[in-house]
């Protein structure tokens, strides 16, 4: 459960750098000597050596100056600090209990042990699976007599480790002295092992051979239990047909050395606690009745409760005889007590960068200013606060960790994500849940669980909790890993990616500036909105016409002939940057969509040197986008966007004169999520997506090659892989496999998230050559049929832009803007203010000072006439999450507390010039527009 390289190293970097200094000269000679080692006596493997390259797994030396091995992508280990001294212990375990199997006599075999019997002290046979360190070689040959052993290692990155830490020269030696011939089986996963078995019949006489796992492994484990499953049987024993698949089944994943490595422990079973038990599930039925039907019908699978040898409450996996802890109670509180200590592993605020276009924002330029002061602060001396807002718990398994960690600290919103069932269900006879659920419900806590799945939905899951709280308390929400499996951890990795998208996308204080202005602009214009109420329109005939949303996707190449050939038949929708390359193939959209707020999209629009023919375009977006470039366009029609500050002030007013206007939660974070989104919420009912690839096959080609991305010589504007990296592997729509990246699969999901909360009927065909979009049909472009009686679009068309829209409310702009009284907004800045005069020198006097800043703000949110919550709300959410994180660390009564006061106060005078600036800047010029400019990219 804790084999983390993190809880196996110095916690002083210093100390740590001087250990593998030490051993570093060690690694080398001992490698050099195995080299020669194997010249001499296996000549075969040196090329193996040579010529290998790592990919999963190295050495590094723990804090008690041994080697161990670590997985260098997930950080997992492979031993305890100890290896040496581990794996000794298991020799001795195995030689007092060795597993086999015998040719000729059958055995009972039960369902949770193997057969066993202490090792003789001559043996003909052992077959071990697993090489690791290669310890246990040198360890066995030491204490008995073994005339063939034969070792199965699938991963020849462990053979290196082997040849950088184990004694093999002393091995071969001893080899030779005993007469035992030692067969390295390397890369291979042990599936040949009838047809090596039947090989050795060949050659000698054997009734018992004796099976040392050093490692789990999916496919070796399957080995083991068919050999164990035909024990006595020779006929299958020497079977060469038989294929092993291996355990890839989510649900039965074990780490490479968990408890019972050898699988000669035995289980019992765990007499349920039925009064615990029944408090949990009567808890359950009243807090989560869902959760509490599929419970109730859940039969544990993979995984059962069970008791261990020191009579421990533990997990078994039947087939692959594995128990998942160690020991539960140690384990879980030596968890809790190091996350509590470095809660920051998973932190997705200290990385938060900008868009280059974007660093000259004022929100930007100061947490640039903050970032070397929080870094190293977050990383290594931070403990999680006694407060918590949000965190979230991947993996319960028993439980244990969650009661522990509740008891501890005060969570106000907890999510809890455990895929495999066999475990929740397990946990509800040996955790207190309902004491969990009973406390949060009486403080008035939540505590949502997702439970079941393959973690693809934790982003959509998650996402729709965190809405219901704000989406801010993202930056301020700790992530905690229980326990180790692949597929989670994946889950988790891309989850947390997903994180900083929407992170970049939150509305700060120049977002909120700027919406406030340009949305202002908007309604002053007469840019039309949609209404909300479709009763008027819904029946309009132009909603029967298929619409054709494109993106700038490569595979725009391939589609212009179809675009081209249907022009006429449907409603044509540009998104973003495909403008451009419409326009050099001589096709004309109905309307073209912008989702940005800041100017660039004016720049990209005026890529297209045809002023005339852009004013023959109508432009569909939300509010806030730039006046400058509606300006470009016929016409503008717009939906509001859920949550931003522009949307509560003039969306409120509006409707409070009458106008009901639509909007929109998921116009983000590219073109077709806001086309897709808004088309819905008019009641489209038939879309073809053509280039929105949201990836692409080759990251040289990752926008049409007739956009703007491109220069005449068809050379990239700037480097793009460089800028967003090489590229995620993801399912296909038409190919089995294609490359995204972390904005592009957040905008895949809420597509499909869309689609699939559709309020009517709808059809999407996706004739991208891109990424797969559940929900939408892959249609190859040359299989499109259109219906051919379609009304006249010309004729129609216009009666759905009269009947949907709300055309001109220019007279409600400056009433609602002039609501906002400058003295009202001038006292609230310099009370805010007075709170910074003061230094603060103790914990209690940080949380006093982030406390009374809260509550002035929340004050100021209910007056109307006020400003300051509207324009400072998300900025103030992102600066007092990170001084709350540096509060939680000081005690008050140690040297380090001087430090961290000093770069709290640091913080706070950046923060407090941050709100000054603010303030002056729209004092000056509450109207101004954005001032992005991106005009360098086309010169």
């Amino acid at each position: 459960m804790l084999k983390y390289i993190n809880y196996q190293l110095e916690p002083d970097d210093k100390a740590q750098a001087s250990l593998e200094q030490n051993i570093t000269p060690q690694i080398h000679q001992r490698f050099k000597d195995n080299l020669s080692a194997f010249s001499h006596f296996m000549p075969s493997v040196v090329s193996l050596i040579e010529q290998h390259t790592i990919q999963q797994y190295s050495i590094f030396c723990t804090r008690k100056g041994e080697l161990n091995i670590v997985d260098f992508a997930t950080g997992r280990v492979w031993y305890s600090d100890t290896p040496f001294n581990e794996v000794a212990d298991e020799v001795a375990e195995f030689c007092q209990q060795a597993p086999f199997i015998t040719m000729h006599s059958s055995r009972e075999v039960t369902e949770n042990t193997w057969l066993s019997e202490p090792l003789p002290a001559s043996v003909n046979v052992i077959i071990m699976f697993g090489l690791g360190l290669g310890y246990q070689l040198n360890e066995l040959l030491q204490n008995t007599r073994v005339k063939y052993l034969i070792v199965y290692e699938p991963s020849l990155d462990t053979l290196i480790a082997s040849a950088q830490a184990n004694n093999w020269l002393e091995l071969f030696e001893t080899a030779a002295a005993l007469g035992t011939q030692v067969f390295l089986q390397l890369g291979k996963n042990g599936s040949s092992v009838t047809e090596d078995i039947a090989e050795l019949l060949a050659v000698t006489k054997i009734d018992h051979i004796y099976v040392y796992r050093h490692r789990f492994h999916p496919v070796m484990d399957e080995v083991i239990d068919y050999l164990f499953l035909h024990s006595g049987d020779k006929k299958s024993l020497t079977n060469s047909h038989y294929n092993f698949d291996g355990y890839n089944n989510f649900y039965d994943y074990v780490a490479e050395r968990n408890n019972n490595v050898l699988g000669n422990k035995k289980s019992s079973e765990c007499e349920a606690e039925s009064t615990l038990y029944q408090r949990n599930i009567t808890a359950l039925k009243r807090f989560y009745p869902n959760v509490y039907q599929e419970i109730i019908k859940h039969h544990n699978k993979h995984w059962q409760l069970c008791l261990d040898e020191q009579q421990c409450v533990n997990l078994f996996h039947t087939k692959r005889k594995a128990f998942f802890y160690q020991n539960i109670d140690a384990e879980s509180q030596q968890l809790v007590d190091y996350f509590i200590r470095h809660p920051y592993k998973d932190d997705v605020v200290v990385g938060q960068g900008a868009a280059r276009k974007l660093k000259h924002y004022l929100h930007f330029t100061h947490v640039a200013q903050i970032r070397p002061l929080i870094k190293q602060q977050l990383q290594q001396r931070i403990q999680l606060p006694q407060q918590v807002d949000s965190l979230i718990i991947f993996g319960v398994a028993l439980g244990r960790h969650i009661e522990l960690l509740t008891q501890q600290r005060d969570i106000a919103n907890l999510y809890i994500c455990e895929p495999n069932l066999d475990f929740f269900a397990a946990s509800l006879h040996v955790t207190n849940w309902a004491s969990i659920f009973e406390r949060a419900d009486a403080n008035q806590q939540r505590i949502y669980l997702n439970l079941g799945g393959d973690g693809l939905t934790y982003f959509n899951d998650l996402m729709t909790q965190f809405y219901q709280v704000g989406a801010y308390s993202i930056a301020n929400t700790y992530m905690l890993s229980s326990y180790f499996n692949n597929n989670m951890q994946k889950a988790i990795s891309n989850l947390r990616a997903e994180f900083r998208v929407v992170l970049a996308l939150g509305e700060y204080y120049d977002n909120a500036r700027y919406g406030i202005a340009h949305t202002y602009n908007s309604i002053k214009q007469g840019h039309k909105f949609l209404k909300l109420d479709n009763k008027e329109y819904k029946n309009n005939k132009a909603l029967d016409f298929p619409v054709f949303i494109v993106g700038n996707g490569p595979s725009l190449d391939q589609s212009f002939d179809y675009l081209r050939q249907y022009r006429d038949q449907v409603i044509l929708i540009s998104c973003g940057t495909a403008l451009y390359s419409l326009y050099k193939q001589g096709i004309k959209p109905d309307f073209h969509a912008e989702i940005e707020q800041n100017r660039s999209t004016y720049f990209w629009v005026s890529q297209v040197d045809d002023k005339a023919w852009l004013k023959d375009i109508n432009l569909i977006s939300v509010n806030g986008i730039h006046p400058d470039t509606a300006d470009l366009f016929k016409d503008t029609f717009l939906c509001f966007k859920s949550g931003e500050a522009s949307t509560h002030i003039f969306q409120t007013d509006l409707h409070n004169q009458g106008y009901v206007i639509a909007d929109l939660s998921y116009a983000y974070p590219t073109v077709t999520n806001l086309v897709v989104n808004y088309m819905l919420q008019l009641g489209s009912k038939v879309m073809y997506l053509f280039g929105v690839d949201l990836g692409y096959i080759d990251i040289r080609y990752h926008h049409s090659q007739a956009s703007a991305y491109y220069r005449q010589d068809g050379s990239e504007i700037y480097n793009y892989q460089n800028v967003h990296g090489g590229g995620i592997p993801i399912k296909g729509n038409f190919l089995p496999m294609v490359f995204t990246k972390p904005e592009f699969d957040v905008s895949r999901k809420l597509l499909e998230q869309a689609i699939a909360s559709a309020a009517h009927k709808i059809e999407i065909y996706n004739c991208s050559n891109g990424v797969r979009i559940d929900g939408a049909i892959a249609l190859a472009p040359e299989n499109i049929l259109l219906e051919s009686n379609l009304a006249d679009k010309n004729t129609i068309l216009p009666t759905l832009l009269e009947q949907a829209y709300y055309v001109n409310l220019s007279q409600y702009a400056d009433s609602i803007h002039n609501k906002f009284d400058m003295t009202t907004f001038t006292d609230t800045i310099e009370s805010w203010l007075l709170l910074f005069d003061k230094d603060v020198n103790s914990r209690t006097e940080a949380k006093e000072f982030l406390e009374s800043q809260w509550q002035l703000l929340k004050r100021k949110s209910a007056v109307p006439s006020d400003p300051t919550f509207c324009l400072f709300f998300g900025s103030t959410n992102y600066f007092a999450g990170i001084m709350t994180k540096l509060v939680s660390c000081i005690s008050d009564n140690n040297s380090e507390d001087v430090e961290l006061l000093n770069t709290f106060n640091q913080i706070k005078m950046v923060w407090r010039n941050y709100i000054a600036t603010g303030y002056q800047q729209y004092k000056d010029e509450p109207l101004k527009f954005d001032d992005v400019d991106v005009g360098r990219l086309f010169k």
